[in-house]
């Protein structure tokens, strides 16, 4: 669960290619957690440069590296699985440059828990569908996302509407002409 978490952190305001290549250089450089926890910052900035951030990112990621070590003792989030999802998300958005997104997308890729991540193309496509009012933030929009979605659609969901989102519905140049749900959609109206 703990490289999920690093790789989501990597993930942020980049392109897949170019956080896949930083993750795959990081646990290449270093193969164990605590290589990247006990690296010098400067070895983890430059293993990670591709995905861009890298100054940023690399103390985010030793920092989080260091408080769950800290308060747990070792390098390891498996206990996250015996917690609420509430219980969960709270720890996980106490870490150093971990919001809800971050924390979900940890929940539900590495946990196999039934939420519902809301990046930026799932915050698009849901506001221009008109499943979200046009004005909510993206952890609002989770909760609301949630209500509406039940539990064990959640992450087909979540994964339909960022393909959505990165191939028709995208921020510039969308392509309502073949979307699926143009039919229903309050943007194409």
């Amino acid at each position: 669960m703990i490289h999920e978490l690093i790789h989501a952190v990597l993930s942020q305001n980049t392109s897949r290619n170019n956080y896949d290549l930083a993750y795959r250089r990081l646990t290449e450089r270093f193969p164990s957690v605590e290589g990247i926890a006990t690296a010098p910052l400067t070895e983890v900035e430059e293993a990670i440069r591709p995905g861009g951030l890298s100054q940023r990112k690399s103390v985010v990621i030793q920092a989080i590296l260091a408080e769950i070590h800290r308060e747990r003792g070792e390098y390891s989030l498996e206990f996250l699985g015996g917690l609420s999802v509430g219980e969960a998300r709270e720890f996980l958005t106490s870490l150093t440059g971990v919001g809800p997104k971050t924390a979900s997308v940890v929940l539900m890729f590495a946990g196999g828990r039934k939420v519902l991540p809301v990046d930026t193309h799932v915050l698009r496509t849901t506001k221009r569908i008109g499943l979200i009012d046009k004005e909510i933030t993206a952890e609002r929009a989770q909760q609301e996302l949630e209500e509406l979605v039940p539990p064990a659609k959640r992450p087909r969901t979540h994964l339909n509407l960022v393909r959505l989102g990165r191939e028709v519905c995208r921020a510039r140049a969308t392509r309502c002409e073949v979307c699926p749900v143009n039919n229903i959609c309050e943007y194409q109206q």
